[in-house]
């Protein structure tokens, strides 16, 4: 995203009324209200990876916060007991439940040392259990029973004072079937059955906000046949539900938390039919839900808790498979996002890119083999000097006023090239060759005196050769260690990292470079080739779309110097795309495949929702 000073520099605006549309650090004085005002960047909530489970599993429950929280039993798929805690840095098992068990509840505003768990389901065939045991840091003590067996149901409540809602009930009772709407009151000694929810349903796998007199639960499956995920939300005020209004999108085993019927926090779960595992990030303030930024991976059937808005976490569960992630949600981030712009003059893949995200240069492609060029001035691609050599497949570094084109093919008869260009600013001028011809290669460098051309493919077999630039001549240096083609890749002549690609079969691998060496580092989340790669250095970078083909791929990636998180995708999904930038927080995505066509989409990375703040009051 654009800033101000990027565009107008340093200066501030005396104006009567705030502008129309500000931008990203623009600082205005308004004479008429005599406040000093800026654009900054939205402070939201937003998902971040933390260290997994010892035990991946599902159908479970767990309580607290991202610095201190309690999670038990569940499906591993064998049913487990297996208890473990989390202090914020890591989790560490301790004592298990008495009754091994899946599908239970937890009182939602339980605390690390202080919990109630209730009902679940053994195994098959089995009966639901009625068991309720309570937590008092150490050990678990079984408590008196629930009225009837009871799994999947809504949790609200404390250790002392709970409420258990929906469900599926054990059969031979006035509850029971495959979902109900029996809620059961707990008073810290025993359980009552109180008035029914209106919608009676199940799989909400122990999803609940607030207190035993103040809540809200949501979501679950509900016929008739074929069962169908809702969207319901009821609010208990200690003696009768209410229905209010319904989540954004229904969903079952869905994850959540919160400590009060006004501030709520659901994420992830499955809609069905068909099954479908869900994203979507949902919070309450007591009368609406809005969407929000998405869980990383999608996920159902963890066990989520926290206090809503403000701090939650979701840990193992079905994504689709077994897992042991855990993530945890953190108000007052600074969250990233794609925005749409103006789209290419022509359409195209396979092209080479250099600049920044506001000053970015696009040359080559396939549409078919072409040497044309655009310059992108933040708002929109202008058509300028083309290369000399039409050309697909290339590599590409350096600033919009000073390029560097390399490798590639012709066509129509595949001829693999060593050309090399440099870009000026206004026109492309044939220089010395790459000492190997390739085609598909990685590139790094901020400019056109200083690059690095990485791997790539030699005649229909991927390479392991890196050669350096210094601005007259291409030397060869130390190969990658894993050979590859279609990567992406950032960075400098003393410090690039390069991931993903074609070795030949499609890689995760993650490689980075000190000057001297290429060093193995932790892989992307998902393997893929095709991608397009932009940031500072080897400690800061972003790998966003790819393939393999003929499939086209959305996500994004961010790399902190050790590891690969997942963020926010493209609003188009493609492969064999053009990237561009030396930051990791502003990037430009141009071009590339799509599925069914070659595109001419550009978007940009940036903050995702600027807001206007008042500095300071005269």
């Amino acid at each position: 995203m654009a800033t101000y000073k990027d565009t107008k520099g340093t200066n501030i605006e005396i104006v009567s009324s705030d502008p129309s549309n500000p931008i990203l650090g623009q600082v205005w004085y308004n004479t008429t209200d005599n406040v000093l005002k800026g654009q900054r960047v939205s402070l939201e909530g937003s998902w971040a990876s933390a260290p997994s489970l010892n035990t991946g599993r599902y159908a479970f429950s767990g309580v607290g916060n991202p610095s201190a929280a309690l999670v038990a039993g569940g499906s591993t798929p064998g049913n487990s007991g297996v208890t473990e805690s989390f202090n914020g840095s890591s989790w560490t098992e301790v004592n298990d439940l008495t009754t091994a068990r899946n599908s239970t509840s937890q009182g939602n505003s339980c605390t690390q040392t202080a919990s109630l768990i209730w009902g679940g389901y053994p195994s098959y065939p089995g009966s639901y259990r009625t068991e309720c045991e309570s937590w008092n840091g150490t050990n678990w003590t079984e408590v008196n029973d629930l009225n009837y067996g009871q799994s999947n149901g809504g949790a609200l409540g404390t250790q002392t004072a709970a409420i258990s809602a929906g469900g599926t009930v054990q059969p031979g009772n006035p509850y029971s079937g495959d979902f109900s709407a029996l809620t059961m009151s707990w008073n810290g000694t025993n359980w009552t059955v109180v008035n029914d929810i209106n919608s009676a349903r199940y799989a909400m796998n122990s999803t609940g906000a607030g207190s035993s007199t103040a809540g809200i639960i949501n979501g679950g499956l509900s016929g008739p046949s074929p069962y169908t995920s809702r969207a319901f939300t009821e609010l208990w005020n200690g003696t009768n539900w209410t229905e209010v209004n319904d989540m954004n999108q229904a969903r079952n085993q869905i994850n959540g938390g919160g400590l009060s019927s006004t501030n709520a926090i659901v994420y992830g779960g499955e809609f069905t039919p068909p099954a479908t595992p869900q994203t979507k990030t949902e919070t309450w303030n007591g009368t609406n839900w809005s969407e929000t930024n998405d869980i990383p991976t999608a996920t159902l059937s963890g066990a989520g808790a926290g206090g809503a808005t403000s701090s939650a976490f979701l840990a193992g569960g079905n994504a689709p498979s077994l897992t042991s992630n855990t993530f945890a949600w953190e108000y007052d981030n600074i969250v990233y996002a794609w925005t749409t712009g103006n789209s290419l003059n022509t359409a195209r893949n396979l092209a080479g890119g250099s600049g920044v995200e506001l000053a970015a240069l696009y040359f080559g492609g396939e549409s078919p083999v072409t040497g044309k060029t655009e310059s992108y001035d933040g708002t929109s691609w202008t058509e300028v000097n083309d290369m000399n050599t039409a050309r697909s497949y290339l590599g590409g570094t350096g600033t919009q006023s000073s390029s560097l084109g390399f490798g590639g093919t012709l066509s129509p008869s595949p001829t693999y090239m060593n050309e090399t260009e440099l870009w000026n600013g206004t026109n492309w001028t044939e220089v010395n060759n790459l000492n190997t011809a390739r085609y598909l290669p990685g590139s790094a460098g901020a400019s056109n005196t200083s690059a690095l051309a990485i791997s790539g493919n030699i005649s229909g077999t991927e390479t392991a050769n890196t050669e350096s630039w210094n601005g007259t001549n291409w030397t060869e240096v130390n190969n990658v260690n894993d050979a590859r083609s279609v990567t992406g890749s950032n960075g400098t002549q003393t410090s690039a990292l390069i991931y993903g690609g074609d070795s030949p079969g499609t890689d995760a691998d993650t490689e980075l470079w000190n000057g001297t060496n290429w060093t193995e580092v932790n892989n992307l989340n998902t393997a893929l080739s095709g991608n397009a790669g932009t940031g500072t250095d080897s400690t800061a970078a972003l790998s966003f779309g790819g393939g393999p083909a003929p499939s086209a791929l959305a996500g994004t990636e961010e790399w902190n110097g050790t590891n690969w998180t997942e963020v926010a995708d493209l609003n188009t999904a493609r492969t064999y795309l053009g990237g561009s930038s030396t930051s990791a927080v502003s990037a430009v995505a141009m071009g590339g495949e799509t599925p069914s066509a070659l595109t001419g989409a550009s978007e940009e990375w940036g903050s995702a929702s600027p807001v206007t703040t008042t500095f300071s009051a005269s």
